[in-house]
């Protein structure tokens, strides 16, 4: 074949389709971004683009509400890491899911999230559910991306830049707020299939001068948070710490699972919200190596953790390093790339070391410590029944891998401080932000992103009443989700942070007189109410033996306290009386960037 007739094969290849509607364009868009689902709620104009969705084959599911949808979408993206499924609502519903947009961004979360709005004629004819200025305006504030498109010819485009910065640097969310024209209008621009770019690492002189400052540390310690999970960075994570021995410390929600708790270099987990044993062990370390943690208010315990003189810091975003405080180094790059790129110095340069027997001694004593303390909180079979025998007998019945999913509020805090972490284990929510009623729309996300895995939805009763309708799409469906509903008649956490202020609010307290299995069994889903502590094994386990989902509504203690994981502090700085403030830094602004 002759170079001319090459050329002309290359050209005939990439050359423009036929024209077709700007709502089909958006179908190939998707195929050709690689969006394996997308989740929406019908309404105005999504219906021309869901008919081009459902008849390209791209596999699709109506949430109950928009904000269950836009929840479903963010679990998906969080077990693929990418923006793996895009969202479809109409103009006015996509108010409804702001919350998950607003999420996606603190909690580092893909997020893809098309609107079809009016045609934009209407600005100026007082057009029926009128948000041309309201959409549009709203999330930009709250989105990594946003764009308005309202010409055919913009939306192959449109759709490839929304995909690449949801899932590219730091995560985020991307909105696009789509003018009905546009799908109506015909255009032939090409839909290119898009490879997103290789993560970023790190200079060779950087990982030089991290490895120089490990071996000069008597003590370092791996601090790492979500970064990892999300990077898909477990393996290269614990192949380091066991190339150098060096102890491993996670966060205490978004780190979780990120390595087994059974480890002998994994110290436990350190924040508000974790192991007083493992904060007092990371407080020892004088080298913290920080991998895609953001130093947040729960991860430090308000900044009360103890921070040595030596932290280095790395992370996807370049402005996280030093937003909070000065690391001694700071990395920006993909958390996979750098520990790849470790791993392959500390080979080439015959830099392994063994872990010093008398440090995994000390991590063993440490964990056993709160093992110990864990079993005397959780063997109590009172009733009502202690939420800690709840999250043990949980972790001793489901199997190991089990994705546990907590939405917000107590029964979250202490299921994610002592839930019995087996093997290495995603993390379905980010840390950063916490939205009653996500967990059973999350849940059901991930069960579509890894149908091989357990999914555990572990609800507070308070949550349970905002998304309990998608116990439906679960029959609807035929998915297995188990929901355990940790039901103490409470809105536990608001109920305990207002009696620290000494304040009466009858407005925590909830009915017990709701009847949720009937509502599940109303709803197409079996289940069971346990209030006797030796009925809960047995429930467990017929919700496991279930052929569809589960329900097994828990009657738990009202009374049971969230222990401190640091002592003598508060963590969350609003439950605080301002007569707690004093050296403890609580009413703003905070004395220092990391008032120790």
């Amino acid at each position: 074949m002759s170079y001319i007739e090459k050329g002309a094969e290359t050209a005939a290849a990439v050359s423009p389709p036929k024209a077709r509607s700007g709502a089909e364009a958006i179908s190939e868009s998707l195929h050709a971004c690689g969006i394996e689902m997308v989740f929406g709620y019908a309404g105005g104009g999504t219906g021309a683009v869901i008919h081009q969705i459902e008849t390209s084959n791209l596999a699709n599911m109506n949430g109950r509400t928009e904000l269950s949808g836009a929840w479903m979408s963010y679990g998906y993206n969080r077990m693929k890491g990418r923006a793996a499924s895009a969202c479809l609502f109409h103009c006015v519903g996509a108010l409804h899911a702001s919350p998950v947009v607003h999420a996606a961004k603190v909690d580092s979360t893909p997020l893809f999230m098309m609107d079809v709005n009016l045609d934009s004629s209407l600005d100026f004819r007082e057009g029926l559910q009128d948000s041309n200025d309201i959409v549009y305006p709203a999330l930009k504030q709250i989105a990594k991306y946003a764009r308005k498109v309202t010409t055919a010819d913009d939306l192959p485009l449109a759709v490839r830049q929304a995909v690449i910065s949801a899932s590219t640097g730091r995560p985020g969310p991307s909105l696009l707020d789509i003018g009905f024209q546009a799908l109506v209008a015909e255009t032939a621009c090409v839909a290119e299939r898009l490879t997103l770019p290789e993560p970023p690492g790190t200079s060779e002189a950087a990982i030089s001068r991290m490895l120089e400052m490990i071996k000069a540390a008597s003590n370092p310690v791996l601090f790492v948070g979500a970064g990892v999970h999300m990077a898909k960075a477990a393996g290269e994570l614990q192949r380091f710490a066991e190339a150098l021995g060096i102890p491993i410390v996670s966060t205490s929600w978004g780190g979780r699972g990120v390595i087994s708790d059974d480890h002998p270099l994994f110290a436990g987990v350190a924040g508000s919200i974790g192991w007083t044993s493992a904060n007092e062990v990371v407080q020892r370390a004088d080298l913290w190596i920080a991998i895609g943690t953001t130093f947040s208010q729960m991860t430090t315990g308000a900044w009360n953790l103890v921070k040595p003189d030596n932290v280095i810091q790395i992370d996807i975003d370049p402005n996280q390093l030093g937003k909070i405080f000065q690391p001694t180094l700071g990395i920006t790059g993909h958390a996979k790339s750098v520990l790849t790129q470790l791993l392959d110095y500390v080979e080439r340069k015959g830099l392994r070391s063994e872990a010093n027997p008398a440090k995994l001694a000390h991590i063993a004593a440490s964990k056993q410590e709160w093992f110990d303390y864990y079993h005397k909180l959780s063997c109590e079979s009172s009733t009502p029944i202690n939420q800690h025998y709840v999250i043990q007998k949980m972790a001793d019945t489901f199997p190991a891998g089990t994705i546990m999913v907590g939405d917000s509020g107590g029964q979250a805090f202490m299921m994610y401080r002592s839930f019995h972490y087996k093997e290495v284990t995603p993390m379905p929510l980010g840390s950063r932000y916490m939205s009653l009623g996500a967990g059973l729309p999350v849940s059901i996300g991930v069960k579509l992103a890894v149908p091989d895995r357990t999914v555990v939805c572990y609800h507070g009763d308070g949550g349970f009443y905002y998304d309990f309708m998608e116990l439906s799409t679960l029959a609807e469906r035929k998915l297995k989700v188990i929901i355990i509903i940790d039901n103490n008649h409470c809105l536990y956490a608001n109920r305990q942070g207002m009696r620290l202020w000494g304040i009466q609010n009858p407005w925590v307290d909830l009915p017990e007189g709701t009847d949720f299995v009937g509502v599940a069994k109303a709803l197409g889903v079996n289940g069971e109410r346990v209030t006797n502590p030796d009925d809960l094994e047995p429930a467990l386990q017929r919700a496991m033996k279930s052929e569809g989902s589960y329900v097994v509504d828990v009657w738990t203690d009202p009374e049971t306290r969230i222990h401190r994981a640091i002592r003598d502090v508060i963590p969350i700085l609003s439950d605080r009386k301002p007569e707690q403030g004093g050296d403890r830094h609580v009413s703003p602004p905070l004395a220092g960037s990391w008032p120790n």
